[in-house]
């Protein structure tokens, strides 16, 4: 069965949630999707609760990997797979949201402009205690057109959440590029995505929403623990993202030292590592 967008669930042991996900993609306003649950060797009942979900919709389908993944080569799979599958791709954590008219909202910006290779939208963050709303700062957009003519703000601001965003098939190449560059998974999201907002490849719309579940540790698991880890990842960061004045129109000194003073900042504040209380 072809469709215009794969939603590709990389998960292990997502089975208190994955229903949930699942049926918000099923309820979306933009049918013409099919969905691909990636089992990475769950232990729990996420495969009873994928193959039920299944029987109830036949656009849902299962694939289990042989052998456990990590996280990073899992995430990896399931972009290749979504490429591979349809014309445009998202993921979905199993335990994330979105608002019903995210995937046609997000189609038809890429629809509208085929430069694009990348779909986003706001991020509504939720736990317990309620909702936060996440905007990217006015001053990404239009990045090039900025940094030719020598303004780069302090940080590019932007959330690490619009890697669930709606990817053109050809993104693949660019996802992958740097996909491996930090060696671990933490950060690596808004480390990639970097280079999607300084050549000006995202397509935003402002009026729908991707509703991410906050808590799932993601930070404890897999982030750096100690100085000299973190210092390495700061400047793995900070260079791989500053390496991207290749892409970008002819600059000054003074402009590529305030691009390299964006990355160490950005660095800083996707990773959320301090080497020092104020550094």
């Amino acid at each position: 069965m072809n469709a215009r967008v794969v939603v590709v669930f990389p998960v292990y042991n997502g089975a208190a949630t994955l229903r949930e996900s699942l049926q918000s993609i099923k309820d979306q306003d933009f049918g013409d999707f099919r969905a691909v649950i990636l089992n990475n060797c769950s232990t729990d009942k996420t495969l009873e609760v994928a193959q039920r979900f299944c029987e109830e919709d036949a656009r849902f389908s299962i694939i289990s990997n042989e052998t456990h993944l990590t996280a990073e080569d899992n995430f990896a799979k399931a972009i290749k797979l979504g490429a591979e599958a349809a014309e445009y791709f998202c993921l979905r954590a199993a335990d994330d949201l979105s608002s019903r008219d995210f995937l046609k909202k997000l189609v038809d910006a890429l629809d509208a402009d085929e430069t694009k290779l990348l779909a986003a939208c706001p991020t509504k963050t939720f736990n317990a205690n309620g909702f936060k709303l996440k905007h990217p700062a006015a001053n990404i957009f239009n990045f090039q057109q900025s940094y030719a003519q020598g303004r780069v703000p302090r940080n590019l601001t932007f959330p690490s959440e619009w890697i669930y965003g709606m990817f053109r098939s050809r993104a693949v190449d660019t996802l992958m590029a740097r996909w491996r560059e930090l060696g671990n998974p933490w950060g690596v999201a808004s480390y990639v995505l970097s280079e999607f907002v300084v050549r000006d490849l995202v397509a935003y719309v402002s009026d729908a929403t991707f509703d991410f579940r906050e808590g799932s540790g993601s930070e404890q698991k897999y982030g750096a623990k100690g100085f000299r880890d973190k210092l390495s990842q700061r400047l793995i960061y900070t260079l791989g993202c500053y390496r991207l004045v290749d892409k970008l129109p002819p600059a000054g000194l003074l402009t590529k030292a305030k691009f390299f003073r964006m990355c160490w900042n950005d660095a800083r504040r996707k990773t959320r590592y301090k080497l020092f209380w104020i550094f």
